[in-house]
């Protein structure tokens, strides 16, 4: 694989994972408050970010488990993308104000796959990367997830403003299916 493939893929992998924590993280409690649900409810909202602290508990298993055929981080990698798809769409279909908490859910849910994801494509970059390309890949890594959390948060804001919930959760869908692609 040449260099700008695995760059190519490494973006689009880290930008994905940015996505939907950019928005469950900088976006939400924005729209929470709009809902008007309490500040205390909001500020536990961050509890719901564990997941990448304590993602060292299952990482083992997405290291060691792996089909050979399809790609060993592969996957693990794209039915974790299909997931966070599938999420987002049915995300779109809430009410906020009806159903808190199951927004909340969708949130643990996606930062949990978004964690878990982060853990296969590390390894990912770990085994396609020569040792010379890992200090781009390392950029490549931070860019990609930060400009991921960009778009979902402020960017997610301001379609949320003209076009409302449920179309911003299908915007988002569709960015990480190309993300996926």
């Amino acid at each position: 694989m040449k260099t700008w493939s695995k760059m190519s893929l490494l973006t689009s992998l880290y930008l994905s994972q940015g996505l939907p924590n950019g928005f469950f993280t900088q976006a939400l409690p924005v729209l929470l408050r709009y809902y008007d649900f309490s500040l205390a409810a909001i500020g536990l909202t961050s509890l719901l970010s564990l997941t990448w602290a304590f993602k060292f508990i299952w990482s083992p298993l997405v290291d060691q488990v792996g089909s050979n055929r399809f790609g060993y981080r592969k996957s693990w990698i794209v039915p974790l993308q299909l997931i966070a798809i599938l999420l987002l769409l049915l995300t779109s279909l809430i009410n906020p104000q009806h159903a808190p908490m199951v927004i909340v859910s969708m949130a643990l849910l996606a930062n949990l796959i978004a964690a878990t994801q982060d853990v296969a494509t590390d390894a990912l970059a770990i085994d396609v990367l020569t040792p010379k390309e890992r200090g781009i890949g390392n950029g490549i890594q931070i860019a990609g997830y930060r400009i991921g959390m960009i778009l979902g948060g402020g960017v997610v804001l301001m379609v949320f403003d003209h076009f409302g919930w449920g179309s911003t959760f299908l915007m988002l869908s569709m960015l990480l299916l190309v993300g996926s692609v």
